[in-house]
């Protein structure tokens, strides 16, 4: 029964004292620009962020679904930028990604958070899912409280009374749904720090690309991860998307949403990916496509996950367009 309880209490635990919260890691990049990076071990569940400052003012590039810790970001953000927070940029229409961003939202107020036209269109969703997933942390509450209540662990019972506090805070928040661009590509001053913000096809129903004429950094998120993670998202226009910046001469390196930064050559990794997935006639990955990365267990193992993923998601696509693979 003991064993019971504890796996309650630390499932809950996980979810408000996040590891990964203390051991996200603050990389400056240069003067302007800091990258925000989940340790080794969550680098496939939790996305990269980014901070970038001007004289005026700085902005937040992308969140994730994992609440502890991007209030421990928000916290950090304040310690460490003495610049208001002016700007918002959520890189995809990814739902716990928005989710996250909704929460940041609401920790700066003053800012203006910029989101591809698809999620101010469905905003309501987002909404029900933030109201969703609140809830299943308010059960996994009560039903840790009734286990700690029972057996009378005091310092448990208090630990649980801070962690509904916090559930309580966010329950009683209101979010706003973002601004949309008033162009298709619009540029923002952060104070002798500009931003060219686009909208884009990629790796969901609706994507953003920011610019940095300060570094020739291109903040894409999900759209330039080297393991392409497939959603609903049209693989062609994909595709289509990431070879013109492959060829772009403003780009020099790129921020995906997992993994490091790297150079735009490297971007012909999701670029191969996503032929293969597209063109070829067998489920099976080719050799050539497995040689291009890592060989570590785990980087294999989710090169093919994601690979068998998008060979299936194609080809119920091409089955509703009345093809065959």
């Amino acid at each position: 029964m003991f064993y019971l309880i504890m796996r309650f209490f630390f499932a809950l635990l996980f979810i408000f004292i996040s590891s990964s919260a203390s051991a996200t890691q603050w990389l400056k990049f240069d003067d302007k620009t800091f990258l925000i990076a989940p340790p080794s071990d969550a680098r496939y569940l939790t996305s990269n962020q980014a901070v970038l400052v001007g004289q005026r003012c700085a902005a937040i590039i992308d969140a994730h679904g994992d609440f502890s810790a991007l209030e421990n970001f928000a916290s950090e953000v304040k310690k460490r930028i003495p610049q208001p927070i002016c700007h918002l940029f959520s890189t995809s229409s990814d739902e716990e990604q928005v989710l996250g961003m909704m929460l940041l939202a609401s920790e700066f107020p003053d800012a203006t958070w910029h989101a591809p036209r698809h999620v101010s269109q469905y905003f309501n969703e987002y909404q029900s899912a933030l109201k969703d997933k609140l809830s299943r942390f308010e059960k996994s509450l009560q039903l840790s409280q009734s286990q700690v209540e029972i057996h009378s662990n005091a310092q448990l019972q208090q630990r649980l009374n801070k962690a509904k506090a916090r559930i309580e805070q966010w329950q009683s928040r209101q979010f706003s749904p973002p601004t949309l661009l008033n162009a298709a590509q619009v540029t923002l001053d952060l104070g002798a720090y500009s931003l060219v913000v686009e909208e884009i096809e990629g790796a969901t129903l609706g994507d953003l690309s920011i610019l940095s004429h300060h570094n020739s950094g291109l903040f894409v998120g999900l759209t330039a991860n080297p393991i392409p993670y497939v959603q609903d998202s049209d693989l062609e226009s994909w595709l289509a998307t990431i070879k013109k910046l492959r060829h772009s001469e403003k780009v020099t390196w790129l921020l995906p949403s997992q993994g490091k930064p790297y150079k735009i050559t490297a971007l012909q990794k999701p670029i191969s990916f996503l032929e293969a997935a597209i063109n070829s006639d067998s489920m099976a990955m080719p050799e050539a496509l497995l040689a291009m990365y890592k060989m570590d267990e785990l980087t294999q193992t989710r090169l093919r996950l994601m690979y068998e993923l998008a060979k299936t998601k194609q080809a119920q696509k091409m089955q509703k367009q009345g093809t065959v693979l």
